[in-house]
């Protein structure tokens, strides 16, 4: 089975993985696309599909895993880092500066644009509409590669859009990459772009290709006269120690009562402000409800608590800890 590797590099490499894949067999692929034959070389990276790791250190454990990779499934590889968020958009990039060429390898047909409505001009078959080339390119940039059809909404495939299988692969390792750095400990650096895992949760980190040092957590340059080597946060404003702070504030309905001014949703980590009104608050990205004060499900809230919108469930407000960030390999 074809499968693709994303190295440190920025490259997407392309091998063929048996389907009866044992650990020295990826071993030996790895070595090939990292152009090295030294076996503690090839075991120096951390290795992830799918948002999961891959160990390549223990046969049983690999065997375990191996059902991750599947046909067309993009390995992360990844430097350890072993020391005592946003991140730069460098494969959004790629994709969208390959996104042109694509397009040319795509018939078009001259018809009326089912979006701007322009009369006799060249446009893209996408499922039940014609698109014209810009309309096409600002609605899939727009949707992220995430579509359906305008007009019957029926999902629509990469691969019923593109031609190239290598390219295919490029936009899905985007998502794939996303869903991987929302973990806690991965994070590419800001100079070189490397994609690193930490390995020990510790703040002061050095990356391994460039040698830049900063916080893994906050990826700003290290400075050691403000910042603390200390696992999760430097403790200067660092990024998962802001998100688990608060500071009580007035209760709108209850003067005497407090709540926190800031949470994180339980469900998909957005940071979110008290809006002054009452405990329940909505999550703008899920669309969550849950209650400022207990972090249960506004319904469990009611339903243990036996609490309203305008009342206290809990004596203090319940502390979030860094434990409830997902990690690709639990510490």
């Amino acid at each position: 089975m074809q499968v693709f590797f994303r190295t440190s590099n920025e490259r997407l490499v392309s091998r063929q993985l048996l389907d009866t894949l044992t650990l020295d067999d990826f071993i030996k692929t790895a070595g090939d696309v990292l152009g090295s034959t030294s076996r503690h070389e090839i075991l120096s990276w951390r290795y992830a599909v799918g948002g999961k790791p891959l160990d390549v250190k223990h046969a049983s454990e690999f065997d375990r895993h191996r059902q991750y990779i599947t046909k067309d499934c993009i390995i992360f590889v990844m430097g350890r880092l072993l020391g005592g968020s946003t991140f730069p958009d460098t494969l959004q990039i790629i994709v969208e500066q390959q996104l042109e060429d694509e397009l040319d390898k795509v018939a078009t047909h001259s018809t009326d644009c089912s979006i701007c409505f322009d009369t006799d001009t060249d446009c893209l078959r996408v499922c039940c509409a014609w698109m014209c080339r810009e309309d096409f390119k600002s609605w899939l940039l727009g949707k992220q590669f995430k579509v359906s059809c305008i007009l019957c909404s029926k999902a629509i495939m990469l691969k019923d859009i593109f031609k190239t299988p290598e390219y295919i692969a490029t936009v899905e390792a985007l998502e794939d990459e996303k869903q991987l750095l929302r973990n806690m400990d991965c994070q590419r650096c800001l100079d070189c772009n490397a994609l690193m895992h930490n390995e020990t949760m510790w703040s002061c980190q050095t990356c391994a290709k460039c040698l830049r040092v900063f916080c893994f957590f906050c990826n700003r340059n290290w400075n050691a006269m403000t910042m603390r080597n200390s696992q999760n946060t430097c403790g200067k404003e660092c990024v998962y120690e802001t998100m688990l702070s608060f500071q009580l504030v007035p209760f709108h309905y209850k003067k005497d009562m407090e709540i926190p001014s800031r949470r994180t949703c339980p469900r998909c980590f957005n940071f979110g402000s008290y809006d002054g009104k009452c405990k329940y608050h909505a999550c703008t990205v899920c669309k969550f409800t849950f209650c400022f004060l207990c972090l249960e499900e506004e319904e469990e809230c009611k339903r243990t608590h036996k609490s309203s919108y305008d009342h206290a469930c809990v004596r203090a407000p319940i502390p979030q800890t860094y434990r409830m960030f997902p990690q690709l390999v639990s510490q």
